[in-house]
């Protein structure tokens, strides 16, 4: 496992992380959207991974946006952005962290403490999440873990 820096992104960081976003094809990074939540790695002076975590609510983190640099994949740092985000979610006082993901990942993060859970099953407090109900995410498996 490569030993990684996980630091706080700030408008430095902003276009490597819409970057990485856009060539991992999850989304895209409008030049509106806060970053104040958004961790990245950076290997030299290239970001190579990011990773944000929103709160909902007093006791739900919602992972958004994991994405490693195919290049430096396989390598923990993945592994360490999760642990990172749920460290700070626990210090925040979050309960439960959702979010979702495609099918073949998932299992990476069963591998990490999290479990499928169908979207009806959610607790009512995390279902509404936009993240839960837009569209474009309907095919993407639902993982959750309790804190």
């Amino acid at each position: 496992m490569t030993t990684v820096k996980i630091i706080r992104a700030d408008e430095r960081h902003r276009k490597d992380i819409a970057r990485l976003i856009r060539v991992a094809k999850i989304g895209s990074l409008s030049e509106d959207e806060s970053i104040k939540n958004m961790w990245v790695v950076k290997n030299k002076r290239k970001v190579v991974a990011c990773a944000g975590l929103d709160f909902y609510g007093p006791k739900v983190a919602i992972f958004t946006s994991l994405v490693v640099e195919k290049d430096f994949r396989h390598q923990g740092i993945g592994s360490a952005l999760i642990e990172y985000r749920t460290r700070v979610a626990r210090e925040r006082g979050a309960s439960i962290i959702a979010f979702v993901t495609t099918y073949y990942h998932f299992n990476f993060y069963k591998r990490r403490g999290f479990f499928t859970c169908p979207r009806k099953y959610l607790p009512d407090n995390v279902r509404n999440h936009w993240m839960f109900t837009t569209s474009r995410y309907k095919k993407c498996a639902v993982m959750l873990k309790y804190l």
